[in-house]
Formats: structure tokens, C-alpha cells, sequence
């Protein structure tokens, strides 16, 4: 999943639970997330995201790999045409068909399917590898979620996280002077301005549980809990894969890289 704000879409009758917020945020989003993994998929990201996974994946030649999240299949994608054996999961029916019709555009065999994050039907030790991009802080539950994908890990596989603290200045008044400072600083060196969200899906992002919290460390000590052998962690990530532009309306909210073991 991604992070940029959603054109306002025309309304329906509003969600009111945080889980019916999730899905129809995420349903609404589908095309437009689609277009941002399209432009992706032909950038300098496609190989820097690439190159990130390969060297912290840990094992080496064809893996069973989990992408949870997938959204629109971009990491799916990259992780089939290497020659892994991809299975991809998503909660909403709407991005699980533009995932299935960008891995069909690029050649990528991939399972996509329809599955909640927290709870699963796989067996037990199935893959090598999971990983997840700006998924975490939208899981309702992440306890049981990370204890669910150690479930699903054989032994030594890894959970790669990525993700940042998307929304915390909705929740700490000092992010947010300097999330304003940082959108100044955009406004003056790039001369736009970066659109911020409908009230509808500031709501939907309130009512997430890990948006008020501190992370990493928060996530860190949860996957110590699940029981991962060896947890990491950088923080320095966003030079690798962001662009000029990203890199300043991001600055408040830094993009981090979590590795847990089995």
C-alpha cells in the first residue's frame, strides 16, 4: 500500500467502524494507487526497491515469498520476475484487480488473493520471505499480525517491513509545525504545493490505532514480543528510494526499515 492523498471521490454512505474505514479507503484508492505503481514500475525505483530486498532477504536463490498488503502488486511484481515463487494478499477486491492487471501487463506469475493480514489460511512454515511496503500502520491489530506472519515463516525466513510514521502529526502538535515547515519548504523549492487529505480519509487515518504511536520502537519491541529471534532496523532508507521531491515532503516522517528472523 501507499501513502498519497486520494482525489475526493463523489460519497456514499460513510464507514463508521475503523475496519469499514480501512476497506473502503483502500477500495476507493485502488486506481488511483495503481497509477502511482505504473509510473513506479518504470523509474529508477523499480530497481532500487529491488536491490533493497535482495540484500536483506537473507536467503539466497528461489524463494516462496509473501508480499502482504500488495496493494497494486508492485513489490509482487518485482519479486516474480526474479524468480520467486510470489504469493500476494490483499483485504479489498478493487486493488487485488489492478494487481492482477499490472502483473499481467508485466509478464509477472503471481497468486493474488483475497485474505486478511491479521489471520490467514496458509499452513504453518509455508515461506521464506514476507514482506510489506507502508502496510503496517493501517493493521487494526499488529500484535496479532506479526505473530501470525512468524507463524507463516519457515525457519530463518525474515519479515522485511517497510513503512514510516505517516500520520503522527495528527496526533503530536511539534510534528506537525514541522510537517508545515517541510511543506514550506517543498512550496519554495519546487513552487507546488503537496495536497493534503479529504476529511474523509483524515478520519479514516485518526482512527487507526498504530498512527498514534511511536515507530519503529513501537514495532521493534512488538516483534521481540512475537517471539523473532533477531529484529533490526535502519532508518535511513528514503535516499535509496526517494526522489528529490519525496525526500522533502517526507522529511517529518522518515521511512524506516524493519528485518525480524524466525
Amino acid at each position: 500500500m501507499l501513502n498519497e492523498p486520494m482525489p475526493p471521490d463523489s460519497g456514499s454512505a460513510a464507514p463508521c467502524s475503523p475496519k469499514e474505514k480501512l476497506l473502503a479507503n483502500w477500495t476507493a484508492g485502488a486506481v488511483h494507487y495503481s497509477a502511482i505503481v505504473n509510473r513506479e514500475l518504470h523509474s529508477f525505483k523499480r530497481q532500487a526497491w529491488l536491490d533493497l530486498i535482495r540484500e536483506n532477504a537473507g536467503k539466497r536463490g528461489s524463494l516462496d515469498v509473501l508480499d502482504v498488503g500488495t496493494g497494486p502488486g508492485f513489490f509482487a511484481i518485482l519479486m516474480a520476475l526474479e524468480g520467486h515463487r510470489v504469493t500476494a494478499i490483499d483485504c479489498t477486491e478493487n486493488m487485488l484487480a489492478e494487481a492482477q492487471a499490472n502483473a499481467g501487463r508485466e509478464g509477472a506469475p503471481v497468486t493474488f488473493m483475497l485474505a486478511d493480514s491479521h489471520a490467514t489460511d496458509f499452513p504453518g512454515e509455508t515461506f521464506d520471505l514476507i514482506i510489506s511496503r507502508n502496510l503496517t500502520w493501517t493493521l487494526l491489530d499488529a500484535d496479532k499480525a506479526y505473530f501470525e506472519w512468524k507463524r507463516l515463516l519457515k525457519p530463518e525466513g525474515r519479515v522485511i517491513i517497510f513503512d514510516a510514521n505517516w500520520n503522527r502529526r495528527l496526533f503530536n502538535e511539534e510534528v506537525m509545525r514541522e510537517y508545515e515547515r517541510s511543506m514550506e519548504d517543498y512550496r519554495r523549492l519546487f513552487g507546488e504545493a503537496v495536497p493534503d487529505y479529504t476529511d474523509a480519509e483524515l478520519d479514516y487515518r485518526r482512527s487507526m490505532p498504530m498512527c498514534q504511536r511511536l515507530r519503529p520502537q513501537w514495532d521493534f519491541d512488538a516483534l521481540l514480543r512475537a517471539g523473532y529471534r533477531k529484529v533490526s532496523c535502519d532508518m535511513n532508507i528514503g535516499r535509496r528510494v526517494y526522489d528529490e521531491k519525496e525526500l522533502v515532503k517526507n522529511r517529518v516522517n522518515p521511512l524506516f526499515m524493519l528485518i525480524a528472523e524466525r
